[in-house]
């Protein structure tokens, strides 16, 4: 399973046990602004374990209530207060991740409070059932989510940043690739443009960063489609320096700025 694989799986709210994942995802690029993104999840769903083996006293950890039940000294929590918050601090889905971490640790603190009281059994149910168990798959959930949302506009800016490459190669003839102005022309075709028709507008619709994203997007795809017009009607000098000055360089580098801005602290 790779990497976006298994992400998107445990967004969508599908099971994993944790160990299946680490045998079969390599966690190479899962790391966004400071966080391995997989091994925040893999850590998150070892709680439990943790937790369990100290109810049943197998575990050597010296833990404490006062310090479990604060959702700021994991390195999640940590994570929370410092870099995560600066860069994706406007988003909907890292302020309900925080939220729920939050009563996440409440809910690990009254679980060991009960172990260290000796109520064994109430520290296992509380441990396998009601608040801990929702907070615990909502956080996971969370989190899978805002990588995947970052991934997927990140994946977007990649492919607009090759269509110089493109139709570059497809200018001298290095490419085979068969471009037709009435696609190249159209703004909802490509992987940006798809972004932007979906997970793009359904988390950042509405904002005035967006709106600047979707017109400098439609403006490049009207100059690369005057650039490959002017390609197909073997005019290819004249295509080549339209790559470098004009429309086609100012809306690529308007949409590369405006995705950038989109994706900062408001």
């Amino acid at each position: 399973m790779g990497l976006m694989d298994w992400f998107r799986k445990i967004a969508g709210g599908g099971k994993d046990d944790g160990t299946s994942a680490q045998a079969s995802v390599d966690d190479k690029g899962a790391e966004v602004a400071g966080l391995n993104f997989k091994s925040a999840v893999d850590a998150h769903m070892k709680w439990k374990i943790r937790l369990e083996s100290y109810i049943n006293g197998t575990s050597g950890e010296d833990l404490k209530v006062e310090v479990v039940g604060r959702d700021d000294q994991c390195p999640l929590g940590k994570w929370i207060y410092s870099q995560g918050g600066g860069r994706f601090g406007y988003s909907e889905t890292f302020f309900d991740m925080k939220a729920h971490h939050a009563h996440f640790h409440r809910c690990a603190g009254e679980v060991l409070s009960a172990a260290q009281a000796g109520q064994k059994e109430k520290a296992m149910r509380l441990l396998q059932q009601g608040d801990y168990v929702r907070a615990s798959e909502r956080v996971k959930k969370l989190l899978a989510k805002l990588f995947v949302l970052v991934a997927d506009g990140k994946t977007a800016l990649d492919a607009h940043q090759q269509w110089k490459t493109r139709l570059r190669d497809y200018i001298t003839g290095a490419s085979d690739e068969n471009l037709e102005v009435a696609i190249v022309a159209r703004d909802d075709q490509c992987t940006l443009g798809r972004w932007l028709a979906n997970e793009g507008e359904l988390h950042y619709g509405g904002r005035p960063e967006f709106e600047r994203v979707r017109a400098a997007h439609a403006r490049f795809h009207q100059a690369a489609g005057d650039v490959l017009a002017l390609a197909q009607r073997g005019e290819r000098q004249a295509a080549l320096q339209m790559l470098d000055s004009g429309p086609y360089p100012q809306a690529s580098d308007q949409v590369a700025e405006t995705l950038v801005a989109l994706f900062k602290p408001a």
